[in-house]
């Protein structure tokens, strides 16, 4: 025999049935059963079957404590249970003899493992006493779940674990309902224990019969009635009245051991808890279902009731969307917030948390609203996905039309853009910023998200994406309030001289556009932007960014051109300049500011005819575009207009060059003949195009033009000369002429172009020398990170200037070179770019490039500042799942690190999986030492309240406190979150609670203290009194026990 066959006998040999183990999920099949990790020993499979989950929520890695039901030596497999109440038995003692319920849970060939319905204990009977035994059908067959009687025979586990117990007769066998996997595994969900443990006697009743009984108990839902020979009856919360007042709960006109008299109206299947027809076999094993109804009662029951079987699925097609039905709450489930209804005994409904009130006070704490056993009408919305229950609503309508206020749920907030929301109905919808709130502001997105509940108004139904309003004006129309900016939705809603109010779209050659409404946008042009001039767009684009909040004044509205011209001018909004004074930018005249409004009119103009043309010549397919004539090119090269028009170089005088050359060129080095001409015609296209263009453009060479076809011998006078651009002068011609004689210019002119030349090497110079001034080129990037070499944000703005022109390769390579510049020593710095190259590889590479960043990243920094950061990458981007993997990685490697756990939960929660996060809370707890416990559940607690249910987190913060009530952080905290998400009963209560602790007195004064400010803020002069008195009294207290 091998080691590892010793290794896995004496394994085997150690673990007996009953004994409960701590396990890690391996993996979860299809079938919906779970493998365990294997642990010390290769091969050994430890198996839970689908029933045996329990219904509980199991992902790979989480620990698991199991109970083992039977170990199969031949097949090296270990079956084994995660029932709470196998795993966590009752100590009770046990009686030889006595005959006792129990659960079948394990079925071998010859024998079967059972559960003891009072303590949990396992005990083993086999399944064959007589050779008929061996011949059953399958219907006779034992099955997992169901309800034997048993006869004890030892009352302590053998060897084997188990106790010994022979089954009853065959008669006393029950079947436990068969759960949906569509329904909530819950304990409350369980049927009456008078109902299914008791064994269920044969009676005689038929339907429509009277009968006499006594109530025995009495459920939210139902009563439960002894009948003679101890037959056991019940009856439904709907069958109690005829007309159930909204509110009331029918079965609390019910009391213990009053006699009823009532009618039979059904009979309830143990094993599959529908309603069986008098007509059926099994009948007569049967719950008989009662009713008490005065209008039953006094009919004849064999007319008055149907005795055809309808199925449960069947009676729920019967609903029709938009009906109004009563029912009965049940239950309201935390986790999967909704309420659980019973229209009938067989018909369920929900209803879920939004559709039961348009009030933010109900929707948060809808347990004080409605009560278990309590009456409700509510409106069929339809059957659920699963078709086994109907989805109700309590707030009316049963579908989102036009019109409509319902209440939705924040999914996702996108910045400068808007929200979306989800609806119980399937459906989705977008809030526009600009419809948010009616009164606009710098941030209005601030206030929201994911999970928070909003009250939504539908303006429209169209397409498959709901268009929703969040004002005020639209939700609550009944409370009539001033609309200080009210809804812009076409062009046709702006007058001109309006005062309006939008948010910055973007700055473009024309101007600024500024959005007015979802889908009109206004122009403001430049010379109607600011009444300074900046010299630079970047200043625009700077001051000016995209979601801005900015007033502005309508000058015009074009309804032909679908165009609105703003004003954003002091002087027609009366609000500050959108430029500061401190800039000290230079001050715009009027006279330039109307002629630059005009030429960017004109240059609009000509932009849209040089589209036009070009999409003309487009379609016509031409490969080359001809040669321009003089008229097409007079838009578009004014420079060739002015050469076409003056006469050649041969047919002027030298007389009118000189005077032109005086009159152009005041310098002495621009003496080429050629440039005279060129600058006579310059001179006049830039007086206008000057206050448009703040920067000199580099003007491009025009190209060598033939006025006659390509011969050779053809004279110069035909040919149109290239010009060089202007400040420049052809070498070639300087050799070949002579330099033309010019005036001397007299001392005065010669000082003030120096005193000229001086002020503006001085300007370039202080602007060189401007901290505040933004680099435009790579050079003044290679400046600046020369300078400062180890600044991280130089280096990211040097990559985003790259990223902006989309040169992903340069962004890589001043990444790669910023991580060789950054000294060693300055590691923070390092880290800032590796997380900016992986945003890079993340939203411009491939996965594989991103992995081979991220495990360089993890070789030269901490992995866990690394594993997270990537981990928010992931996340902002919105890739869950690789997110999600990233985080099971995390807890693997760093699972002693709290961080990660947090991180964790948090992002379960912003997911909606809140049952996820309290498990990874759990897990938490197991894996990390006991110090740091406390923590961890005030930050999980905080999670809870702010994205999701502040009840389970005023739980968690309780429970801390009353183990640890002199932890005065988790105090401090509790009131923190208590003030933001709490009444103001609740946060002085808690003040009450902490003022009367046995504290330091350094912190009973910082509690008295904020008890005081609060108080100030929020309550009366008494209420500050009365915290003044107690903190005199508390004083006084400690004053007179020192003296003592």
């Amino acid at each position: 025999m091998s080691n590892r066959d010793s290794v896995l006998i004496q394994t085997l040999a150690e673990m007996t049935p009953g004994m409960v183990l701590d396990l890690e999920v391996q993996e979860v099949l299809e079938d919906g059963s779970v493998i365990f990790s294997e642990g010390p020993v290769p091969g050994l499979v430890l198996r839970a079957s689908k029933y045996h989950r329990a219904g509980q929520e199991v992902e790979s890695g989480q620990k698991k404590k199991a109970v083992i039901l039977n170990v199969d030596m031949l097949k090296l497999e270990v079956h084994v249970s995660l029932c709470h109440n196998l795993v966590n038995r009752k100590a009770k003692k046990l009686k030889k003899g006595n005959e006792y319920q129990a659960t079948v849970q394990h079925l071998e060939e010859s024998f079967a493992v059972a559960s003891l319905v009072e303590t949990g204990h396992l005990a083993a009977f086999s399944l064959t006493s007589h050779l008929n035994d061996t011949f059953r059908f399958d219907s006779e067959k034992l099955q997992v779940g169901q309800g034997v009687s048993l006869t004890l025979k030892t009352t302590e586990p053998g060897v084997t674990g188990l106790l010994l117990a022979v089954e009853g007769p065959a008669a006393k066998r029950t079947m436990r309902r068969t759960r949906k996997d569509s329904e909530t595994v819950d304990e409350d969900d369980e049927a009456d224990p008078a109902v299914v443990v008791g064994t269920i006697k044969k009676h005689t009743l038929s339907i429509g019969d009277m009968v006499t009984g006594t109530v025995k108990s009495v459920k939210p839902t139902h009563v439960v009635v002894t009948l003679k020979d101890g037959i056991i009856g019940c009856i439904h919360a709907s069958h109690i009245l005829d007309d159930v007042p909204v509110g009331t709960c029918p079965t609390a006109k019910l009391k213990v051991g009053k006699t009823v008299t009532a009618r039979v109206i059904g009979g309830r299947d143990m094993k599959t808890f529908k309603f069986l027809p008098i007509s059926h076999p099994r009948f007569i094993r049967t719950i008989p279902e009662l009713s008490v109804r005065p209008s039953e009662l006094e009919k004849d029951g064999h007319t008055a009731l149907n005795t055809h079987s309808v199925s449960p699925s069947e009676k729920i097609k019967q609903y029709q969307a938009g009906q109004t039905v009563t029912c009965f709450l049940k239950k309201y489930n935390v986790v999967k917030k909704w309420l659980e209804v019973e229209i009938a005994p067989d018909i369920r409904g929900r209803i879920p948390m939004l559709l039961t009130s348009l009030s933010f006070k109900v929707l948060k704490h809808p347990d004080k609203k409605f009560q278990i056993g309590q009456a409700l009408k509510a409106t069929v919305v339809g059957p659920d996905s699963s078709k086994a229950f109907l989805c109700l609503s309590l707030i009316g309508p049963h579908k989102l039309e036009k019109g409509e206020v319902a209440m939705g749920r924040v999914v996702k907030v996108t910045p400068k853009k808007g929200l979306t929301v989800s609806f119980p109905f399937g459906k989705i919808g977008r809030v526009s910023i600009f419809h948010v709130s009616d009164s606009y502001s710098e941030a209005p997105l601030e206030d929201f998200t994911p999970q928070k509940i909003v009250r939504c108004y539908v303006l429209s139904t169209a397409g498959h994406v709901l268009t929703l309003s969040l004002r005020s004006s639209r939700t609550n129309p009944e409370t009539k309030s001033k609309i200080p900016d009210p809804e812009i939705n076409s062009i046709q809603d702006i007058e001109e001289g309006q005062l309006l109010r939008g948010y910055v779209k973007s700055v473009e050659p024309r101007g600024v556009l500024l959005g007015l409404g979802p889908s009109v946008v206004g122009l403001a042009q430049y010379p109607h932007v600011s009444q300074y001039s900046p010299a630079k767009t970047t200043v625009y684009n700077r001051h000016l960014p995209e979601g801005k909040l900015l007033t502005a004044k309508v000058l015009s509205v074009s309804h032909q051109k679908n165009l609105v011209k703003l004003s954003f001018l002091p002087g027609d909004t009366g609000r500050p300049d959108v430029f500061p004074a401190s800039l000290g930018l230079p001050l715009l005249k009027q006279e330039e500011r109307q002629l630059e409004a005009e030429e960017r009119d004109h240059e609009g103009e000509k932009e849209q005819k040089k589209n036009q043309k070009r999409k003309e010549k487009n379609q016509k397919g031409q490969e080359e575009a001809p040669l321009p004539s003089k008229e097409k090119s007079e838009p578009q090269k004014p420079r060739a207009r002015k050469q076409g028009k003056r006469p050649c170089l041969e047919s002027g005088s030298e007389q009118e060059r000189v005077k032109k050359q005086k009159k152009a060129a005041p310098s002495e080095e621009d003496d080429s003949g050629v440039e005279v001409y060129y600058r006579e015609g310059e001179e006049e296209i830039e007086t206008r195009v000057l206050p448009t263009e703040k920067q000199t453009r580099p003007a491009e060479a025009p190209r060598l033009k033939l006025s006659s076809g390509f011969v050779w011998d053809v004279g110069l006078d035909s040919l149109t000369p290239a010009l060089p651009p202007r400040g420049e002068s052809s070498d070639s011609e300087e050799d070949e002429k002579p330099q033309q004689a010019t005036q001397k210019k007299s001392k005065k002119e010669r000082e003030l172009e120096k005193q000229k030349a001086e002020k503006e090497l001085s300007r370039i110079e202080e602007a060189l020398m401007d901290p505040k001034r933004q680099p435009e080129s790579a050079d003044d990037f290679d400046r600046l990170v020369l300078s400062s070499p180890n600044s991280s944000i130089l280096w990211l703005q040097y990559m985003a200037f790259h990223l902006q022109a989309t040169e992903i390769e340069k962004a890589r390579a001043v990444a790669e070179r910023a991580l060789k510049t950054i000294s060693f020593r300055e590691e923070q710095e390092k880290l800032n770019v590796w997380v900016a190259l992986l945003n890079l590889e993340n939203m411009y590479g491939s996965q594989e490039s991103l992995t081979k960043v991220f495990e360089r990243a993890v070789q030269y920094n901490e992995p866990l500042k690394v594993f997270l950061q990537l981990a928010d990458i992931y996340t902002k981007s919105e890739k869950f799942q690789e997110a999600s993997e990233l985080y099971n990685r995390m807890l693997k490697r760093f699972r002693q690190e709290k961080t990660v756990w947090i991180k964790y939960g948090a992002f379960l929660l912003r997911r909606g999986q809140a049952e996820a996060s309290h498990r990874v809370m759990q897990r938490a707890l197991e894996c990390l030492p006991n110090k740091e416990h406390v923590d961890v559940i005030a930050k999980f607690a905080q999670l809870e309240l702010q994205l999701g249910d502040a009840e389970r987190a005023k739980a968690l913060f309780e429970n801390t406190l009353s183990i640890y009530p002199k932890r005065t952080d988790v105090w401090s905290v509790y009131i923190d979150m208590t003030i933001k998400h709490g009444s103001q009963k609740e946060v002085r209560d808690i003040f009450e609670r902490v003022i009367h602790l046995s504290l330091a007195p350094k912190r009973m004064k910082f509690f008295f203290k904020r008890y005081l400010d609060y108080e100030k803020q929020h309550g009366t002069e008494k209420d500050v009194q009365s915290v003044k008195a107690k903190a005199l009294e508390y004083v006084e207290a400690k004053s007179s026990v020192l003296e003592d």
